[in-house]
């Protein structure tokens, strides 16, 4: 399954890094300015995309600390970033731990971090697990950066009648457990922002859609499969349409006639 993760994870990373809230960013390293060296915690890092975005933008002298419960992962994340980290000539200091978020998140035996991000993983997470995260940030009265958090939202062009069924039973799916319980799935951003204020976090909210065109035609693919895989799982209403769907879309996207836009949201949170 890493080999898997670790495609997947390549696959969508170039398109992450475009996406992502220019506006975000910005507030991200006018803060960063009255600090000196820098520590930060990335929270499910996988390959390290969201440190190899981050921290070009941050200057100065940076602590990482990478936590994922994928150890196979990690490992290639860290073959990856040897040559990276020479062609960035960043001052940057790693350290990789392999973390069960779920039992282990708690207990985490570490310094309190300046700053603690994520990508990509906060619609997966439960109600209470959230909560967890959001009182560890406070408590260690960290800066919050959440990027990609898909948000319900997925368009094709051209369009189709069955689109809207197919997301909505997407959207269904996103809200199963994906290991720490009932997933937030398309209401994490809001979820996460509201936690954040609950808690004296001043959180700006911004859009970060994918919008991906004919030349995007290996994600859009991997899309179309995973979420055709997905309904399949979870619908329990006759399937008849789903396969001439399915086709028509492969069609478009073989011809190079397929756009996309899934939205998502990235979410900034300051004391």
């Amino acid at each position: 399954m890493a080999g898997f993760a670790a495609a997947w994870l390549a696959l969508r990373e170039p398109v992450d890094a475009i996406s992502r809230s220019s506006a975000l960013t910005a507030e991200l390293r006018a803060w960063r300015t009255s600090l000196g060296p820098l520590s930060v915690l990335d929270v499910a890092s996988g390959t390290g995309a969201n440190l190899r975005y981050l921290a070009p933008q941050l200057s100065g002298e940076q602590r990482w600390c990478l936590v994922d419960h994928d150890a196979a992962l990690m490992a290639c994340g860290h073959r990856m970033l040897q040559p990276w980290r020479v062609e960035q000539d960043l001052a940057l200091s790693l350290e990789w731990r392999p973390l069960d978020l779920v039992k282990e998140w708690d207990s985490l035996d570490l310094p309190a971090f300046d700053l603690v991000t994520a990508s990509a993983f906060m619609d997966l997470v439960s109600s209470a697990w959230l909560t967890r995260f959001t009182h560890r940030c406070r408590l260690w009265q960290a800066t919050v950066l959440v990027a990609l958090s898909y948000d319900g939202t997925i368009r094709w062009q051209p369009a189709l009648a069955e689109d809207a069924r197919v997301c909505e039973w997407i959207n269904r799916h996103q809200c199963t457990d994906k290991g720490f319980g009932p997933a937030l799935g398309p209401n994490a951003a809001t979820s996460l922002a509201f936690s954040l204020r609950e808690l004296g976090y001043r959180v700006i909210l911004q859009p970060s859609p994918w919008r991906l065109e004919p030349t995007h035609a290996a994600l859009q693919t991997a899309l179309l499969e995973g979420w055709i895989e997905a309904v399949k799982f979870i619908a329990d209403d006759s399937l008849d349409w789903l396969d001439p769907w399915g086709a028509q879309r492969r069609r478009w996207i073989e011809q190079g006639e397929s756009y996309l836009q899934v939205g998502h949201q990235d979410v900034f949170g300051r004391l």
